[in-house]
């Protein structure tokens, strides 16, 4: 029974991994991504503001470059390790301390530049983007709490 419960909570951690890739990789929404919702354009940003969010969004890449590779190796890693005949349930939860290690790395970077990315809007853009954030339930993901 406890080999289960450690499994079912590897498991879970991995995939709870898999979405925070995932979103990492997203980055957010200097890149005009699906974090808008397809309503980048009717923020009518300027090219001043489109270039400095563009630089937002590449500084954001190459912090978290190496730090995303590292997170798919450990999870990889990770998965090994419970296929293993006689999992080491030690090295298991090591590795998944390793992993949320990461995670946090690349939340911290992301957030940073979402934050970034918020300064460089003026209060009548920032206004659309909590108007858009109204219209379809969820809004923009990520930590907008303005």
């Amino acid at each position: 029974m406890k080999k289960k419960i450690t499994l079912l909570t590897v498991t879970l951690a991995f995939i709870f991994s898999i979405f925070q890739v995932s979103a990492a990789l997203g980055m957010g929404w200097c890149d005009g991504g699906p974090r808008l919702n397809g309503k980048y354009e009717a923020l009518n940003l300027t090219e001043q503001q489109k270039s400095k969010m563009r630089e937002i969004d590449q500084n954001t890449y190459s912090q978290t470059r190496d730090l995303r590779i590292k997170l798919m190796d450990s999870m990889h890693d990770l998965k090994q390790l419970q296929l293993q005949p006689k999992p080491d349930n030690a090295k298991i939860e090591a590795k998944i301390n390793e992993v949320n290690d990461l995670r946090g790395k690349i939340h911290s970077v992301v957030q940073q530049s979402r934050q970034q990315c918020w300064s460089v809007l003026t209060p009548e853009q920032q206004g659309q983007i909590k108007q858009f954030r109204g219209q379809n339930g969820s809004g923009i993901k990520g930590n907008w709490n303005r």
